[in-house]
């Protein structure tokens, strides 16, 4: 851990916030998120989330970075090409804050055990559909808090559902899986770079807010759209007829 000389210069800029203090910033050092997806949203929202003083960071994601993610992915760079995402990332998360522990899978997340999921919080910001449901059942069954994120052309949405054992409310609830699951949409559809940051900040602001025991943001759907930049919100509902309830 920082001396704590360093601890206080460090989160120096945080600590004066009046929603701050030092206990609330000690404990995020104790606090747990797993990152699946280290793309556009993933990357930013990790070293958003590793600088803030999150102790530990899991990161989960089969690809390598590609020339055609750059526009998008700007923390990468043309020298990580080739390169497992999650070990760039995780490289500069520890060089960032080294009382960040970082692990890392290069998996998608189906085929990573469960048990690595268990977290104060689970953080998707993965593609395609298929992770993400896959993920929401898991959290559904095993309580864990999810915040999930999703960019397509110049607009993105994100959302925190608690999970709780008494108060059922799920991805499911308001977007019953229909249709194709495995289509990336960044690809069919197109992404502007912009918008993916904006969603990044927008989703890290949120676990964030969580982490700290604030629970301000739960069950509302965030909408962003980058061509007037507008954010619209709406509170979210139990559907009784989920599969999952």
């Amino acid at each position: 851990m920082l001396k704590n000389e360093d601890f206080l210069k460090r989160y120096f800029s945080q600590l004066v916030l009046k929603e701050m203090d030092l206990e609330m910033q000690e404990a995020l050092l104790k606090k747990s998120i797993v990152v699946i997806g280290c793309g556009g949203l993933g990357s930013p929202l990790a070293t958003y989330l590793a600088g803030a003083g999150v102790g530990n960071i899991t990161l989960i994601d089969p690809d390598i970075v590609e020339l055609k993610n750059l526009h998008r992915q700007v923390f990468y760079t043309e020298d990580d090409i080739n390169r497992d995402k999650v070990s760039v990332l995780a490289k500069h998360l520890n060089s960032l804050n080294h009382s960040c522990q970082v692990k890392t899978f290069k998996n998608k997340s189906w085929d990573v055990e469960e048990s690595h999921f268990h977290s104060d919080l689970v953080i998707d910001c993965a593609d395609n559909f298929r992770t993400t449901y896959s993920l929401n059942s898991i959290c559904v069954n095993e309580c864990i808090p999810f915040l999930t994120a999703s960019v397509s052309g110049t607009a993105g949405q994100t959302v925190l559902y608690r999970n709780l054992k008494s108060e059922h409310c799920c991805h499911c609830c308001i977007f019953p899986p229909d249709g194709e699951l495995d289509g990336n949409e960044c690809a069919e559809v197109g992404v502007l770079g912009p918008t993916v940051s904006m969603v990044a900040a927008m989703q890290s602001s949120i676990a964030l807010d969580f982490l700290l025991g604030r629970d301000r943001h739960s069950e509302i759907l965030y909408r962003f759209n980058a061509n007037d930049l507008s954010t619209k919100k709406n509170k979210i509902k139990s559907d009784n007829s989920c599969k999952l309830k």
